[in-house]
């Protein structure tokens, strides 16, 4: 049997990086259960790949992001993603937290670079 998993991920030059916990090792809050901020992900992550340093080269709200969240009343898990990820990256946030069903949703908090029309720091290296 499968455990799911709750936690945030981003989606970097088409590869995943997350951190994520089983449900039960997850924070409460409310009426959900989560783990992990984006930023606190970000800034704690040393990098040991190309992605990962990739990744740090930018800012923490640069590239797609998202969240997996459990509601406790309901049993259910809702997938928050950024509307600029493809339909593979979704299955790939599917597969690694082991969600045998769940909602996608949409937020504006999970709003990258390219789609989101008043990012401050939306400029090419060089255009300074």
């Amino acid at each position: 049997m499968t455990q799911a998993s709750v936690g945030v991920f981003f989606v970097v030059g088409g590869n995943l990086i997350f951190h994520a916990v089983p449900v039960e090792q997850g924070e409460p809050y409310g009426d959900t259960v989560g783990f992990s901020g984006h930023y606190d992900y970000w800034q704690a992550l040393v990098p040991h790949n190309a992605t990962e340093q990739q990744f740090k080269n930018h800012p923490y709200d640069y590239f797609p992001r998202g969240r997996v969240v459990y509601f406790k009343k309901s049993g259910e898990f809702r997938l928050y993603a950024d509307c600029c990820m493809k339909k593979s990256d979704i299955e790939k946030v599917k597969e690694i937290f082991q969600l045998s069903a769940y909602r996608l949703a949409r937020d504006e908090h999970y709003q990258c670079a390219g789609c989101n029309l008043e990012y401050v720091d939306n400029f090419l290296p060089g255009e300074e």
